[in-house]
C-alpha cells in the first residue's frame, strides 16, 4: 500500500514560506505553486501555521482594510496556527479518510517534531491510489 512520502510535494514543489512572510508573499507563493495552501515554517522549518485558499477569501470578505495595507500584514497574523498534519507514514487509505473527515484539500506532511516535510493535495492522492 502507498506511503504518503511517495506523493507529497517537497522541496521545491511545495509552498513554503517563513514567518516574517506578508500576506502579498502568500498571494504570489500560492499562485505560483497552485497547491491552494502555503505552510508557513519558523527557522528551523518547525510547521508554524497554515493559510489556504478559503482563508484567504474569507479574509478578504471580511477585512476592513484597504487592499494595500493587509497585503502588507504578516502572514503569522493571518494563518491558521498549530494546522493539522499528517505523517509521512500514512498510507494513501489513512491520508484520504483525514481529507475527508475534515473537508480539506491538502494536508501538511511532518515528522514527529513538526518538521515540515511536504503537502499532500487530494488530486495527487486520487491520481495515485488510480495507479495502485
Amino acid at each position: 500500500m502507498g506511503k504518503v512520502k511517495n506523493i507529497m510535494h517537497s522541496e521545491n514543489a511545495n509552498s513554503v514560506l517563513d514567518s516574517n512572510s506578508c500576506y502579498r508573499d502568500v498571494l504570489e507563493e500560492m499562485n505560483k505553486k497552485k497547491l491552494g495552501a502555503v505552510s508557513i515554517v519558523d527557522g528551523e522549518n518547525k510547521l508554524i501555521g497554515i493559510i489556504t485558499d478559503g482563508d484567504v477569501r474569507r479574509t478578504l470578505l471580511k477585512t476592513q482594510v484597504p487592499l494595500p495595507e493587509l497585503f502588507l500584514k504578516k502572514a503569522t497574523d493571518l494563518m491558521i496556527k498549530s494546522p493539522k498534519t499528517i505523517s509521512p507514514e500514512a498510507t494513501f487509505v489513512d491520508c484520504l479518510n483525514f481529507l475527508e473527515k475534515y473537508s480539506f484539500w491538502v494536508v501538511p506532511v511532518v515528522d514527529e517534531g513538526t518538521t515540515l516535510l511536504g503537502m499532500v493535495h487530494m488530486h495527487t492522492l486520487l491520481k495515485a491510489m488510480q495507479n495502485e
